[in-house]
């Protein structure tokens, strides 16, 4: 047999003006003239050490403040902006359509001994950010012997090899300490040519500097997209080897294995045109005399990196199945796993580096030197390398027994342990388990609805684990070589011993009803369930004397429950069918214990630690927003008021100093705590439209 499939998909550009969060330029550029009257820019506008960026409007305001301007000139150069809005341009230059191509061949066969599978496939994606892309070579074949009778052969391959390009982030940030893109920003003149935007530091700073003699400080976005030469090539393949062998009709055994080797190469050019390098080159410059020494040579900055995997997987197996005459049915697999993965980074950079000809120019990474605008610094040696190896051991089992094919009990357990643990005995593995039934009531004497042809109840009741892998049990450290105050081998220590470490668990309840009405004309499930997690990762504070402020370890308990409901509908099922998915879901969860709070102050700007952006507070959901207590605006002024000590005030910085965590607001999850969709589906003579409508609820 013989398939091939082709599809292509077209994305419209992304609609920069759908987000109600954006403020106009006229509005913009109102609130700067307010904040310039209240002094809010004076600090940088005097800030000779560091030269922070200063907007467009702002610089006008000050040169009119200083005589530079006139009233009239500032204001006729601050409304010309007015109308500008940088996503006019970042529309025009930054996106184009997607277009998504994926092709595939598929053959299959075989004889009596032997069959065969074999696919090859090709994928080319059109990022709409331009300059961005992806293309994938995907190459599978699957082949199964039978030499003799119940024993079978298997081997397989998987090869995939795809290249990333990521030439455009789609996000201009200009840095600095109010680093606002102003959405008057201009990209391109009328005629399409980049224009500068201030970046890093004022540009009356950047355009003064150098006298002509640093390389060109200026910043056009635009022209970026052409210097950019950001690219990962991917490897991936897999072989897979099967044994398996069928005995006493009852039993067969298997014995699988799987080899992968990836590997992942990164390159990152940024040629001297670019402005990542030209800045990079300019504030390690230094002029004396009318002379300009550079201690970053000319030309392109390079980094390299390379990721290498390598696994290697074991697995062994049991399968039992038997049926007695359709009244018993016993079914039960059990076996081990053992895996190894070992991962392998190392990365450079290359300064001066030439493209054509593959060469690039010595630094001194030792010796500090003096860097602009007003500071003093080495220049960043990027070499590194690291190696990691996991490994598991898994033992598993499962069982089912149906009686009369409308009682079905079931049960499972698993034994998993990792390298990661190991400092006690008890806790280098965790057991896991679960347990089920389910009853096919419409199978029942009884039941004699003919309208309801399909009717079943389950339950299952269970744990799961997990483990992060960003922590251990034993006291792990960096190694280098080479410091601010010495050159000698050293070693930073990253995580404490923890020879309490154990594995998070989650604890499970669910009930679950299936139905299908006679003909399938309507048909569904729905399900709730009660989850529990137990002995989760999170930060722990120690006593300073330690030397640690905090360790990552089982510390946290969560609790939650939800529902899903699934109804699918046959509305017309004739010539043309119309078919209807509905799916509802509710889910909310609520953290049970974890004693170590925040400052309120890092509530409300949603700051986490090792949890990747979480800051659990107990009775509270795992992601939620806190705000501080709202006293409506100043009827005099408009200023906006919070309370502090419990009175009306403006006073900011008292209210975001003295604001506890008891009194913060708690105003809901910021996850939606209902969601779902509703799909439809036309089908005509092998074609079909489908259209589809996602809902997200009770979330802030």
């Amino acid at each position: 047999a013989v398939e091939l499939n082709a599809n292509v998909t077209v994305g419209q550009k992304p609609n920069l003006f759908y987000s109600p969060r954006f403020l106009n330029s006229s509005d913009f550029i109102d609130v700067e003239e307010a904040l310039f009257k209240r002094g809010y820019y004076d600090s940088d506008l005097s800030d000779a050490t560091t030269m922070p960026i200063i907007s467009p409007v702002v610089q006008i305001l000050a040169k009119q403040r200083a005589g530079q301007l006139s009233e009239a000139d500032a204001t006729l150069q601050i409304n010309a902006l007015r109308n500008n809005d940088v996503r006019n341009d970042l529309t025009k230059y930054f996106y184009q359509k997607s277009v998504n191509q994926q092709y595939a061949l598929n053959l299959r066969g075989g004889g009596a001994n032997n069959t065969y599978y074999f696919s090859a496939g090709y994928d080319k994606d059109l990022s709409n950010a331009v300059g961005n892309g992806y293309n994938r070579v995907t190459l599978n074949g699957q082949n199964t012997f039978t030499p003799v009778k119940n024993l079978e052969l298997s081997i397989g391959l998987v090869y995939t090899q795809s290249t990333t390009k990521t030439n455009n982030s789609s996000t201009i940030v200009p840095g600095g300490t109010k680093a606002v893109l102003p959405p008057y920003t201009q990209l391109a003149d009328a005629s399409g040519h980049a224009l500068p935007v201030v970046k890093d530091f004022n540009s009356a700073y950047t355009d003064t500097v150098g006298r002509g003699l640093l390389l060109d400080w200026k910043y056009r976005p635009l022209d970026e997209l052409k210097y950019a030469d950001n690219s990962s090539k991917t490897s991936d393949a897999r072989v897979n080897l099967g044994l398996k062998y069928s005995f006493l009709q009852l039993f067969s055994a298997e014995i699988k294995y799987q080899y992968e080797k990836e590997s992942i190469a990164g390159r990152n050019l940024n040629s001297e045109q670019s402005y990542y390098t030209r800045n990079f080159i300019n504030k390690f410059s230094s002029i004396n005399n009318g002379l300009v020494t550079r201690a970053v040579p000319l030309g392109g900055i390079l980094d390299l990196s390379n990721t290498s995997l390598r696994s290697n997987r074991l697995r062994a197996q049991l399968n039992f199945n038997k049926d007695w005459s359709g009244i018993h049915q016993l079914t039960g697999i059990a076996g081990a796993e053992i895996s190894e993965t070992v991962l392998d980074n190392n990365g450079n950079r290359l300064y001066g580096y030439d493209d054509n000809n593959a060469t690039y120019s010595i630094v001194d990474f030792v010796n500090y030197y003096p860097t602009l605008p007003n500071n003093s610094g080495r220049i960043p040696d990027m070499q590194g390398i690291s190696e990691s190896t996991d490994r598991y051991v898994s033992y598993f089992s499962n069982l089912a027994y149906t009686y009369k094919q409308k009682y079905t009990l079931s049960a499972s357990g698993r034994i998993d342990k990792s390298n990661l643990f190991g400092v006690n005995t008890n806790q280098k593995a965790v057991p896991l388990y679960s347990v089920g039934a389910q009853w096919d009531i419409d199978k029942e004497n009884f039941f004699q609805l003919s309208w309801l042809p399909l009717l079943k109840i389950r339950t299952t009741y269970g744990y799961n684990g997990n483990i992060n892998k960003s922590v251990s049990a034993f006291t792990t450290a960096t190694a280098g070589y080479g410091s601010v105050y010495y050159s000698l081998p050293n070693a930073s220590l990253t995580n404490p011993a923890n020879p309490e470490l154990k594995w998070e668990k989650v604890r499970m309840l669910n009930l679950g009803v299936d139905y299908a009405l006679k003909g399938n004309v309507v048909s569904g499930s729905l399900e709730y369930y009660w989850k529990k997690g137990l002995d989760l990762f999170g930060d722990i504070p120690l006593a300073p004397s330690t030397g640690w402020p905090s360790f990552f370890g089982n510390r946290a308990n969560t609790s939650g429950h939800g529902a899903d409901i699934v109804i699918n509908t046959k509305n017309i099922d004739k010539a043309i069918k119309w078919n209807t998915n509905f799916i509802l879901s509710y889910a909310t969860d609520k953290v049970t214990n974890y004693a170590v709070k925040a400052t309120s102050t890092a509530y409300i700007n949603g700051f986490g630690g090792n949890n990747g952006g979480i800051l659990p507070l107990q009775g509270k959901p795992l992601f939620a927003y806190y705000s501080y207590k709202w006293a409506g605006l100043n009827a005099a002024t408009g200023d906006p008021q919070g309370y502090l000590n419990g009175k009306v005030s403006n006073d900011y910085s008292g209210i975001i100093t003295n604001t506890t965590v008891d009194s913060m607001i708690y105003n809901g999850p910021s996850r939606p705590t209902v969601f779902g969709s509703l799909r439809n589906t036309f089908s005509w003579k092998g074609f079909s439209l489908s259209f589809n409508m996602i809902f997200k609820l009770g979330y802030y």
